[in-house]
């Protein structure tokens, strides 16, 4: 199960997940529980589509965990080993959707809920991603946007916030443009240090050779 605030990119990462996992030999689908959302379904399709990736979702029903419940048990007949369901995006003030996101994780219950999140939301993250945490047991953070200028060191505080690891990152909008999450690349760039090695090679020219152990 898919969560995240708005504008985290959350649908279009539900997508890249699942063409990841199906160029690995998966055989995927998605579950649009999105109602609250004008245009979530029209979206997924679209995405779902171009991947052809099976997809589920409804323009008529307005009950996100009705269509969680048809989806996954559609897929599970289908004979499909990974059902994802994307779920409306929400800010931790919406009482209302954390409760939706609460019903639809009870009825489909998830072997895993992925927090989605945009490295640009910085400092906000760490009170955000907890805020999800208290409704439903996070797993793993996806960090999207990486493309940008902000370093990402909100990630970070989802990750702690979560007690759950970083699995990928987005970085960009197109399909393959999403790779397994690395800690020393990541780290590099949110110290906007470049190349970790190269950095070493420099703290060696520059201590004298006795000191270099302490170091």
């Amino acid at each position: 199960m898919f969560i995240g605030l708005q504008g985290s990119g959350k649908t279009t990462t539900c997508t890249k997940y699942a063409y990841y996992h199906q160029k690995k030999g998966w055989k995927p689908a998605l579950v649009c529980a999105d109602t609250f959302r004008a245009g979530a379904f029209d979206q997924l399709k679209q995405n779902a589509t171009k991947a052809k990736i099976p997809f589920y979702g409804s323009y008529m029903e307005s009950d996100p965990v009705k269509i969680a419940v048809e989806g996954v048990e559609t897929f599970k007949k289908e004979n499909c080993d990974l059902i994802i369901v994307d779920t409306s995006r929400r800010h931790k003030q919406e009482a209302a959707l954390f409760e939706e996101m609460r019903q639809v994780s009870e009825v489909t219950k998830p072997d895993l809920v992925i927090f989605v999140m945009d490295r640009s939301i910085g400092q906000a993250a760490f009170d955000q991603a907890q805020a999800f945490r208290q409704s439903v047991s996070v797993g793993a953070v996806i960090v999207t946007k990486m493309d940008g200028h902000a370093r990402g060191g909100g990630a970070l505080s989802a990750d702690a916030a979560t007690k759950s690891p970083v699995i990928f990152i987005g970085t960009g909008e197109h399909m393959d443009e999403f790779e397994v999450f690395d800690v020393k690349p990541f780290v590099s760039r949110l110290l906007g240090m470049g190349d970790w090695s190269g950095f070493m090679d420099k703290i060696h020219e520059v201590v004298p050779m006795d000191q270099q152990p302490e170091l």
